[in-house]
């Protein structure tokens, strides 16, 4: 009788679920407090897309350094230390007094937390199947969705009782708790979880490594070969495109849907919640499809590709009309649309950074991000000059439309069955022909 596989890779991919939740309560907590920031502190649209961009800037920078460091310690020390971090900087923003400090707080913010998906990725290299990793990337983001979702709500709860400062500081004792239970519980492999605490059997090891040898030397991808590789600069680019849309909702729609659709606060705080929500559905729902798509057609590049494909095109298709119309209850459905069809791509994204990254899944996921959150840095900062200086909200949606299209098509060029040593090794065959010829 064959023994059945245990279930712990389930309990790390569900610690993993409540970092992903806290990274978007402390990244959120901003965008709801931002009316009441702007009128505190005198700041124009420009200085506030300036204040969203100060956390994006660093964030994206340090995303391939910080998942190369997960590559190189593991991700049980790296996740502990950034947690750690980033959770002290959200307490550290409620001590704010003017502008500058707070740009400096939230660079100082968005460095730390740099680096959380790519270690995250990095964890699950370990302790994911391949027929599991599309649904974890899907089911990680739901989560981090559906806490940006709730946000709102409980900011602006916290906010009406004991003003914008207090959130932050509440939201930073989560982190640390969390930091302090991830550096004593988890381990960076089942062989060392079961030297620690036990409780990972054979079946479960078998069924995660799928016939392969676990590599026992930590790996080293140059930084070459991540700069060289297509698939990734196809990927970052494609991530890039994401992002710039991504980010107009998680940065700008409290206010917008304040400024433009005239809510009041505490409407706005539910109908900000509602594409966040469906983003959730999309995130959980689109992981899900791509891994069932590779264990009926064994083909990896129709299942990763065609998800996200549909997903960031339904999205481009909704996106405009919903800036556009002239009912405030049809803008927000057609933008919660544009949300859960957006979303549906983000499961493939991080499932194929573990396709072709294997063992340096960190590195690739870090140099993907990288590109990716580089759309996330300038989202903002575009979004509040086109608004300032145009009058109109409807342009930054165009322009975002237009982007989800090309990133649409970027993915017809990854390809998720070449990893990066094969890729490598394709580039010196060709190099090697060539000097022959």
């Amino acid at each position: 009788m064959n023994e059945k596989p245990t279930r712990i890779r389930h309990w790390v991919l569900f610690y993993i679920c409540l970092m992903y939740m806290i990274t978007y309560l402390t990244r959120v907590v901003i965008s709801v407090a931002a009316p009441a920031l702007m009128k505190e502190f005198t700041l124009t649209k420009v200085q506030m897309g300036v204040v969203f961009s100060a956390f994006v800037f660093p964030y994206a920078l340090f995303q391939l350094p910080i998942g190369m460091l997960g590559d190189k310690f593991g991700p049980r020390k790296v996740l502990s230390t950034i947690v750690l971090l980033w959770s002290i900087f959200t307490g550290a923003t409620a001590l704010a007094w003017s502008l500058i400090s707070l740009v400096v707080v939230r660079a100082l913010f968005g460095m730390s937390e740099a680096g959380a998906f790519p270690n995250a990725t990095r964890a699950f290299s370990h302790w994911l199947p391949t027929t599991e990793r599309g649904s974890a990337g899907g089911i990680t983001h739901a989560c981090a969705r559906v806490a940006g979702g709730l946000t709102p709500v409980i900011v602006a709860a916290i906010m009406s009782l004991w003003g914008w400062r207090s959130a932050f500081v509440a939201f930073s004792i989560v982190g640390i708790l969390w930091s302090v239970f991830w550096f004593v519980w988890y381990r960076d492999s089942p062989t060392q979880f079961n030297e620690k605490w036990g409780g990972v059997n054979q079946a479960e090891i078998d069924l995660i490594n799928g016939g392969r040898k676990p590599s026992k030397t930590v790996p080293t991808v140059p930084f070459s070969q991540l700069i060289g590789s297509k698939n990734l600069w196809l990927l970052g680019m494609s991530y890039f495109m994401y992002s710039f849309a991504f980010w107009i909702y998680l940065a700008w729609l409290p206010t917008y849907l304040v400024e433009a659709r005239g809510f009041s606060l505490l409407s706005m705080s539910i109908f900000a919640s509602l594409p966040m929500l469906a983003g959730a559905a999309g995130d959980a729902l689109g992981g899900w499809i791509s891994d069932k798509l590779w264990a009926r057609t064994n083909n990896a590049k129709f299942s990763r590709r065609s998800v996200p494909i549909f997903g960031l095109i339904m999205a481009a298709l909704l996106m405009t009309p919903g800036a556009m119309t002239s009912s405030p209850y049809v803008a927000i459905s057609l933008l919660t649309g544009g949300m859960f069809s957006m979303e549906i791509a983000i499961g493939a994204y991080w499932a194929v950074c573990l396709d072709i990254g294997q063992e340096s899944a960190g590195s690739a996921a870090g140099m993907m991000s990288c590109l990716g959150n580089a759309g996330s840095a300038v989202s903002p900062l575009v979004f509040g000059a086109v608004v300032q200086y145009t009058g109109s909200w409807v342009y930054s949606f165009v322009i975002a439309s237009i982007l989800l299209f090309v990133g649409a098509a970027l993915w017809m060029g990854i390809n998720p069955e070449l990893s990066l040593d094969a890729e490598r090794a394709l580039r010196v065959n060709r190099l090697g022909a060539l000097s022959v010829d």
